[in-house]
């Protein structure tokens, strides 16, 4: 795509963003900022998966940390400022723990601390019942006034989504980004080179927490309410589908895959009653076309280091005479 066409793009997706409150129904309006507020998500998880080729299925036990730590400051009487200040709080303690836990393991080991580091969440969400409300979770929070309408809501999550994307895009060029990169092609190559490649771990993961503790935050205010659903599996494993969904590393992949689960969520299962089963399918076909590209990328690779054979010389061996 030529810059020229690229800029055209991106104008006019902008132009609808901006005009959607104005021309679409409040239910609509809702649903993209449901869809918005899930994308941050998606790039909290994303950074992980394309910086450092880190799966995590365990984020939305970050987002919900945030988002508890709100919702009690909210029913506690804090004002907005207190609330975000405990949210802030819960999000880098739990992000420090997710860190700490998982900056020596990969692959698949990897996949399965974070998913036990989300459990656990899920499970303190459930039983620690004076704090969170248990089952029954916690209601009244408001958010503030200043985008109270659901209007003003969605240029706030708007302008959120894009400042965390911008900034995650500024990382993956800078040379942090870069290194992340190193360890993600070759970790024994990076430690010999001196890096710290548990360290540098445990950073990505750190930064990867903030930003899903963000989501947590936009998210409890969409919804006005918490329960321990918030920190379960289905919405961690729903996050790194929508990254999968949308193209794993790639910039405007959360905000793909967000908007083919949220819609299939939220539209399509008024239409389709076993909505999960094309949602399963769609995720298995992105997997293929995923693993087929990846295998298309390392064969190229070996055919370009693949040494040549060198060039034979023929040498006439006739006789005069």
């Amino acid at each position: 795509m030529t810059r020229t066409r690229r800029f055209a793009t991106l104008g006019a997706l902008g132009a609808v963003a901006v005009a959607l409150p104005y021309v679409a129904p409040s239910y609509y309006v809702s649903v993209a900022t449901l869809v918005l507020a899930s994308a941050v998500l998606a790039v909290a998880v994303n950074m992980l998966v394309g910086e450092v080729e880190l799966f995590s299925l365990g984020h939305a036990g970050i987002a919900a940390a945030a988002a508890y730590g709100l919702a009690w400051a909210s029913g506690q009487g804090f004002d907005h400022g207190g609330q975000l200040g405990v949210a802030a709080l819960m999000t880098l303690l739990a992000s420090l723990v997710y860190a700490l836990i998982s900056m020596r393991t990969t692959g698949v080991f990897f996949l399965m601390v974070t998913l036990a580091a989300g459990m656990v969440c899920f499970g303190m969400a459930y039983r620690w019942s004076s704090v969170t409300g248990g089952d029954n979770g916690i209601t009244g929070i408001r958010r503030p006034e200043l985008f109270g309408e659901y209007w003003q809501f969605y240029f706030f999550v708007l302008l959120v989504f894009l400042v965390v994307t911008f900034a995650v895009h500024r990382l993956s060029v800078s040379p942090l980004g870069l290194t992340l990169r190193g360890v993600r092609d070759s970790q024994t190559r990076m430690q010999s080179l001196g890096y710290r490649v548990a360290g540098l771990k445990f950073l990505a993961v750190l930064m990867s927490g903030v930003v899903a503790g963000v989501a947590g935050v936009v998210l409890v205010w969409h919804h006005e309410f918490i329960s321990p659903a918030f920190a379960g599996f289905q919405a961690s494993a729903l996050a790194l589908v929508m990254v999968v969904l949308g193209g794993a590393g790639r910039l405007y992949g959360p905000l793909v895959g967000a908007a083919l689960v949220v819609l299939i969520q939220q539209v399509l299962s008024t239409y389709v009653e076993r909505w999960p089963t094309v949602l399963g399918v769609l995720f298995v076909l992105a997997v293929i076309v995923v693993q087929r590209g990846y295998h298309e990328r390392v064969r190229e690779a070996l055919r370009r280091r693949r040494p040549t054979a060198p060039r034979q010389v023929q040498v006439s061996t006739s006789t005069e005479g």
